[in-house]
């Protein structure tokens, strides 16, 4: 089983990240303007300069694209490691499965994905809950054990 990330700093940033897009032009926009401006201009001192004006854009949208990725990854129940390491010593059906799950994984839209991993992360924090409520209980048990084998040992003490 893989470790799921339990921090959600990452899905946080996310969201930042989606919300300044949304203040942008969209990356089809962009693109369709910077291939106008290739086209009517033979000069790169014109492509360079719509470019600049929409450096923003393009690092939100590598900054997005990039967390979907890692969720992607996150998602993927074959760790790369685990992948690499199987094909190393020859079993490649294990990198294949790994594709292959990728590959379902990224077909999906960033909403469905940003969903699964909310959904995952979820359900690992509330057994990683249930978990530190069952040690307490297995404490708190020990712990009363333990006070009534001192206070037998109190009471033999006494007697003796």
């Amino acid at each position: 089983m893989r470790k799921i990330k339990l921090d959600n700093s990452d899905l946080l940033t996310y969201f930042e990240t989606v919300e300044k897009l949304k203040k942008q032009p969209s990356m089809d926009e962009y693109l369709e303007g910077y291939r106008k401006v290739r086209e009517a201009t033979p000069f790169d001192t014109e492509v360079d300069k719509y470019r600049s004006a929409h450096s923003e854009l393009r690092r939100l949208d590598k900054k997005r694209q990039s967390l979907i990725d890692s969720f992607i990854d996150e998602l993927n129940p074959i760790s790369s490691s685990t992948a690499r390491t199987a094909a190393k010593s020859g079993n490649i059906n294990i990198l294949h499965e790994r594709m292959i799950y990728q590959k379902a994984i990224s077909e999906k839209t960033d909403a469905e994905i940003v969903a699964l991993i909310v959904k995952q992360r979820t359900e690992a924090a509330l057994a990683f809950q249930r978990s530190v409520e069952q040690s307490l209980e297995q404490l708190l048990v020990l712990s009363s054990d333990s006070e009534k084998s001192n206070k037998i040992r109190n009471k033999i003490s006494t007697l003796k």
